[in-house]
């Protein structure tokens, strides 16, 4: 750029003036194709354990291993954005995330389907804080309330259509191409981000990367996952249990004294100054864990117990990501009217009657009541993602924004990972638990398991088989029908949870941000 001076040389350019419509269509363009590939792959989970015989031990690692991933990439995003500049950055993640999806697509193993979701995953962490303050610094302070508002949409509209589309391509295609399916969408916001998004601001300082920072964060979040879910199938007394937490919490407090010390962190402590801030933080940690929580299990749950088809239990969500994006526009610009303590608390607790609704559902439970109930957990995490985000970013200084809204972003999904994997854990335990109280109470002397044995060797009379064939017919029918409700009880149990957590997230946010 050219500076003005008295002597004639050529007047410093005028900047290109800011499309605030244009910015936000291709960020929630992004946005939503990208969250949606967080859940579409959910409902392939299933088929994804057949077909490479794996429990749910493993299978979460599809899901866990992209939001986890997602968290390191939040941190990159001030540095890349510094000394990139966010169209290029848009452009590129939105390039590399359309080659890993093919790279999934036809991963001959379950190990490289799980590293394609780790780069996938790594893409939506650039793009997704980079959106969000791009589209926030676009507005004017007044008109912040609603922008976010729209914005919002794509973080939770996505998770929701993303398992309908998945559901439509497993069952008409093959669960391979959910992988790839959101490509088309990346090369129309890469044509977009070419046109709407700003360049590099020249005035900003490049900075170093701070490659270590990002190397001991990256493993104690990968290390604290690994631990835990070792844990749960090894014991939790076992040495390799230990060294992995011992040394997951060793690499988050070196990473803390690393941040402090360096010239270039990647996290900017200094964000914890600001009490609003810190309480937001919180909150979207309790947020992201149970909202990408009850994106893994409901699909899982319904095709696990109720033999719904992945299209079905896709469809099922729709309702919730419908109301969604009637809901937003109003909570946008309710989180400039009302105090953020009571549009975050109300929509919580919404979400956690969901939940505990939820947990009274079984493999008998009608479609639309299992719909009805996630519609309205979803018109409350409508509700406070507003809020939510207004209140993180309107409590800092405007230069530390684009590091505010990556932080955030890196603490919701943080807890979104964590949250997956603590409840697929919680899953394949009380399944293991059911089972085993479900089978110690089938004996001789329980009439309800005779009975239930007689009639269906009454059932199968008429088939011409033997006495003795009915009878072990009869047996095997017992054993699958104990099965499924021992799945049943578990995935009841894993509601609980989430509804549980949810509680801790109200009173939290009563405590905290009503000091404010």
């Amino acid at each position: 750029m050219v500076a003005v001076n008295t002597e004639g040389a050529s007047p410093r350019p005028k900047p290109k003036p800011i499309n605030k419509v244009g910015i936000t269509v291709t960020a929630m363009i992004a946005m939503i194709s990208m969250i949606m590939s967080s859940t579409m792959v959910n409902v392939a989970i299933p088929d994804i354990m057949g077909a490479f015989g794996i429990g749910q031990d493993r299978a979460h690692w599809i899901s866990t291993g992209f939001l986890s991933a997602m968290t390191a990439g939040m941190l990159l995003n001030a540095w890349l954005v510094t000394n990139f500049g966010p169209r290029n950055v848009f452009i590129g993640a939105l390039a590399l995330f359309s080659v890993t999806s093919f790279a999934g697509q036809y991963a001959p193993t379950f190990e490289g389907i799980v590293a394609s979701r780790i780069m996938q995953g790594l893409c939506a962490g650039l793009i997704q804080p980079l959106a969000m303050s791009t589209v926030f610094l676009a507005y004017a302070p007044e008109e912040r309330g609603k922008a976010m508002g729209w914005f919002g949409m794509g973080i939770v509209f996505g998770p929701t259509i993303g398992p309908v589309l998945g559901g439509l391509i497993i069952d008409v295609v093959h669960w391979r191409f959910v992988f790839a399916a959101p490509v088309p969408i990346m090369f129309i916001a890469a044509g977009l981000a070419a046109i709407f998004m700003p360049g590099r601001d020249d005035t900003l300082t490049r900075a170093p990367f701070n490659l270590l920072s990002f190397m001991l964060v990256t493993a104690a979040i990968m290390l604290f996952l690994n631990g835990i879910s070792a844990g749960q199938r090894d014991g939790w007394g076992s040495n390799s249990v230990f060294f992995m937490l011992f040394a997951s919490a060793s690499s988050m407090l070196a990473f803390l004294v690393r941040e402090v010390s360096s010239p270039a962190p990647l996290l900017q402590l200094k964000l914890f100054r600001y009490w609003t801030y810190v309480a937001s933080a919180i909150i979207a940690f309790v947020f992201g864990a149970g909202m990408f929580g009850s994106l893994y299990i409901v699909p899982v749950m319904v095709q696990t117990v109720q033999g719904y088809t992945a299209l079905k239990a896709g469809l099922m969500l729709l309702p919730g990501g419908i109301a969604s994006m009637l809901v937003f526009p109003i909570a946008g610009r309710l989180s400039a009217m009302i105090q953020p303590v009571y549009t975050i608390s109300f929509g919580l607790a919404a979400f956690a009657i969901s939940c505990f609704m939820l947990a009274g559902t079984g493999m008998l439970t009608a479609f639309w009541t299992m719909a009805l109930v996630v519609a309205f957990g979803r018109v409350g995490l409508g509700i406070v993602i507003p809020s939510l985000n207004l209140s993180a970013l309107a409590s800092v200084p405007r230069e530390l924004v684009p590091y505010a809204s990556g932080t955030l972003n890196f603490i919701r999904m943080t807890g979104a990972a964590i949250g997956v994997n603590t409840l697929a854990l919680i899953l394949d335990a009380r399944t293991t638990e059911h089972g085993n109280i479900l089978r110690v109470s089938q004996t001789d002397d329980n009439p309800v398991t005779r009975e239930m044995l007689a009639a269906v060797a009454q059932r199968l009379q008429p088939t011409g088989l033997s006495e003795m064939e009915r009878a072990g017919a009869a047996m095997v029918y017992l054993k699958n029908t104990l099965v499924l409700k021992s799945h049943e009880l578990a995935f009841q149990d894993g509601y609980l949870a989430l509804g549980a957590l949810f509680v801790v997230g109200i009173a939290i946010t009563i405590l905290l941000l009503r000091r404010n």
